[in-house]
């Protein structure tokens, strides 16, 4: 990633427990306003990157050997560039990769579909001893209002 300019701002390994993903809402968050304090001013770009973050995380603890075996794992890192953050988890799950359901009636299933609808990448790596499944978010840049004569965040949904 860094031949694209994003350079990693956090990352941390975490047991396979479903109660640890609260511990990962709170690191994405604290990672990114650190190192990028105007996202603190930005609350849909904070709350994307949580939920987001929320369901690749339940996704790794719930359907992978991550979760599954009493000794597993799953990392998370959180890349930022000029425009993007980039946010990666990296389960202990098979070779397949995750399946988006189409299930209308269906209680569960629902994460991925929320990660395509609101990311504007995502996708998956296969390794040799798991996957990993990313997303990117833009964000916002300082663009300067003629009109006030003053730097004004703005965003309009596409790439800065």
């Amino acid at each position: 990633m860094a031949e694209l300019g994003m350079q990693v701002i956090g990352e941390m390994r975490f047991p396979g427990r479903p109660e640890i993903v609260s511990d990962v809402r709170i690191y994405v968050s604290r990672w990114l306003v650190i190192e990028l304090p105007r996202a603190a001013d930005d609350g849909e770009l904070v709350d994307n990157v949580r939920l987001l973050a929320t369901e690749v995380a339940v996704n790794a603890i719930k359907h992978t050997l991550s979760g599954r075996w009493g000794k597993g794992s799953f990392r998370v890192r959180m890349w930022l560039g000029d425009g993007w953050v980039r946010v990666e988890v990296m389960d202990q799950g098979w070779w397949s990769g995750p399946r988006l359901r189409d299930d209308p009636d269906g209680t569960s299933g629902r994460g991925l579909q929320i990660v395509a609808a609101m990311a504007a990448n995502w996708g998956v790596k296969r390794h040799w001893l798991g996957r990993t499944v990313w997303f990117e978010l833009p964000v916002q840049s300082a663009r300067f209002d003629l009109e006030a004569g003053n730097p004004v965040e703005i965003f309009d949904g596409r790439n800065p």
